[in-house]
């Protein structure tokens, strides 16, 4: 149920543009984030960041095992209606931390 104190959009980038690269390589590193959600994180970081603000805490810890496994991984270009969900409890803390 959307929030109507809230904005929504959409976005679009070509499936083969290095910006939806990075965005699938940052949203792995979170544990699996939507394009969405690393989107909204990284416009709150970047705000943070303008405002002195430091996000260093948040930075993810990335096992050797989850780094085997990324290499592994080939990043998804469905396109927007991607349903992945955050299942690391490290990025759920953090987007919580971000949102305050």
């Amino acid at each position: 149920m959307r929030n109507a104190d809230e904005v929504y959009w959409s976005t679009s980038l070509p499936k083969d543009h290095e910006a939806l690269q990075a965005l699938d390589a940052y949203r792995h590193e979170w544990g699996g984030l939507s394009r969405a959600e690393a989107t909204r994180r990284l416009l709150i970081e970047w705000n943070k960041l303008q405002q002195g603000q430091s996000i260093g805490a948040w930075i993810p810890t990335i096992s050797s095992q989850h780094q085997a496994l990324k290499s592994h991984d080939q990043p998804n270009t469905s396109g927007m209606a991607s349903t992945s969900t955050t299942s690391n409890p490290v990025a759920r803390a953090a987007s919580r931390v971000l949102d305050d």
